[in-house]
């Protein structure tokens, strides 16, 4: 009897299992493919946003950066548009040290009209550059056309190190650098390099 009642579950058990294994299967399946549907636009924690591209780069340019005390050495500022810009303006500010050496000789670039004002700040350490661009369209700047803006003497008075950068502000927000776009009328993202030399006798 008992025998019998075995032998007749063995098979419905067997039913049993097989088909919640089916079910358990396909559930799986759904939750796969909902999973999937879910990602194709997955969000991205902490998106890096591009920043925006420079429109031009300033350098500086001499000879030598090993400067005896009582010689006079030319360095220019020389302007690289990254990207063809029409400019309503620029207020170019170069920083440097009056204790170290003696700044003479300014001169603006003969590409460019002459600058509404050439010359070093009432703070001393800053030479000031302006131009304002009257011309209706304002100044075209040619990609990768570069550009001597500013040239300039020093003469090193002090042994030591000295430098010249490019001003993007100080601690007042004054001397701050600035190419206005004829378009916007907002002040273009640049890139700039420092220059250091050695004073010697």
């Amino acid at each position: 009897m008992n025998n019998k009642i075995i032998k007749t579950l063995i098979p419905v058990v067997a039913v049993v299992v097989i088909f919640e294994s089916i079910m358990l299967v396909s559930n799986l399946e759904k939750n796969v493919d909902s999973l999937t549907a879910d990602n194709t636009n997955p969000i991205v924690a902490n998106e890096a946003i591009p920043e925006e591209t420079e429109a031009f780069g300033l350098n500086f340019l001499t000879d030598t950066k090993e400067m005896e005390i009582g010689k006079k050495y030319g360095v220019s500022v020389v302007l690289t548009p990254m990207k063809d810009v029409n400019l309503n303006a620029i207020d170019l500010y170069v920083k440097f040290d009056p204790t170290m050496v003696t700044i003479s000789n300014l001169v603006s670039s003969k590409e460019l009209a002459k600058p509404d004002f050439i010359k070093i700040s009432d703070k001393k350490d800053v030479i000031a550059t302006t131009f304002l661009f009257t011309a209706k369209d304002g100044v075209t700047f040619t990609n990768e056309k570069e550009i001597s803006v500013l040239t300039f003497t020093v003469t090193p008075k002090e042994l030591g190190s000295s430098y010249f950068e490019i001003s993007t502000g100080d601690n007042e927000g004054d001397s701050v650098t600035m190419f206005v776009d004829k378009v916007t009328s907002k002040s273009l993202p640049f890139s700039s390099s420092r220059l250091d030399v050695n004073l010697m006798n």
